[in-house]
């Protein structure tokens, strides 16, 4: 008996859609659509204990065993269940087979009304490819530039059209930019991306902040990386104190002589040896914000110099405070759009 099935574009005019990955943890982890709720149908050891059965006993033996394993999980299945009935449930696994149509035709048989999601993960995951491939920006791009620890973050999470590229990839896109961060996969970086990009239609105008092609392991999306690099520019100015005391702030609570020194070995091919082990005495010593001024000195203020010496910016800001500031680029960008 075939069950009701719908594509993910289909989804996407639906209100109180909840979508539910019933992959295994490990796939999940790996990419998701954005806000689902993973409820493995089998975990990892399972998963991997019913693939070895496939491939060395055959599809029927791996077929009962998943059945043998799913039948025990029922009770705590129609609880999980119900509490989402008053919801458009739509239901997935990797390709839309065995895993996601046993669970709806169980949950349908037993007075539910939800979907399978047409193709599964598989299906999603070309949607998105070929989403990013033709997304076209409608409304005006602005850049935000500025020196490491400018808090160029942290004033885009107040502005009411911002694209955070580094929430997207779980990474603050330096070598220090993993700390205290998930470090997202490039495939869900990109459905990320995606998410975002599908809530943007009616902005004014959509601000990021300045990145090179990569941030962590992603790559960006051309469409959004031509965009930003095309983008009006602006500079956001802040003292090199503050700058200091917002790194500090910011990375402090990840720091631990086995984190930072196998971190400062990898700059000792930018910086020289010399550099590099007055860095790692400057840790050892305590001097912590010593330590950040003298990275940024030598080694993150040049580099980022040189990375936008081609640039011309059609606004320097003075940083304030990221409330503060965020509504005086809003009001500064209204007022270019207006004028």
């Amino acid at each position: 008996m075939s069950v009701p099935t719908i594509s993910y574009h289909e989804t996407l005019c639906w209100e109180k859609a909840i979508y539910v990955d019933v992959r295994a943890p490990i796939e999940f982890k790996k990419d998701h659509i954005p806000h689902a709720i993973n409820y493995p149908l089998f975990d990892d050891t399972e998963r991997a204990y019913i693939g070895t059965l496939y491939h060395t006993q055959g599809r029927e033996k791996a077929l009962l065993e998943g059945v043998s394993i799913a039948s025990l999980k029922l009770k705590d299945m129609i609880s999980f269940f119900s509490n989402l009935k008053d919801n458009h449930v739509i239901i997935y696994c990797y390709r839309g087979g065995m895993r996601s149509e046993s669970v709806v035709s169980f949950c349908n048989s037993i007075g539910f009304s939800f979907y399978k999601l047409d193709g599964g993960y598989k299906a999603y995951r070309q949607y998105i490819r070929e989403y990013l491939g033709r997304f076209v920006f409608s409304m005006p791009v602005f850049t935000l530039y500025g020196l490491a620890g400018s808090g160029k973050t942290k004033v885009l999470k107040n502005m009411p059209y911002a694209i955070d590229l580094e929430q997207c990839a779980g990474n603050r896109s330096s070598l220090f930019g993993s700390l205290g961060m998930p470090n997202h996969t490039q495939k869900y970086f990109d459905s990320l991306i995606a998410h975002q990009l599908q809530t943007i239609e009616s902005w004014h105008y959509c601000i990021f902040e300045g990145e090179s092609r990569k941030i962590g392991n992603c790559h960006i999306p051309y469409c959004v990386l031509n965009s930003l690099q095309n983008g009006a520019a602006l500079w956001l100015e802040t003292p090199l104190e503050q700058r200091i005391q917002h790194i500090y702030d910011e990375y402090m609570p990840f720091i631990s002589e086995e984190v930072i020194m196998p971190l400062l070995d990898k700059l000792q091919l930018a910086m020289g040896k010399s550099k590099t082990s007055y860095c790692k005495q400057l840790f050892k010593q305590g001097n912590i914000h010593e330590l950040i001024e003298f990275l940024l000195r030598h080694h993150y203020d040049p580099e980022y110099m040189h990375s936008i010496k081609h640039i011309s910016f059609i606004a320097h800001i003075p940083f304030k405070d990221p409330l503060i500031t965020a509504s005086e680029i809003d009001i500064l960008i209204n007022n270019i759009l207006s004028a």
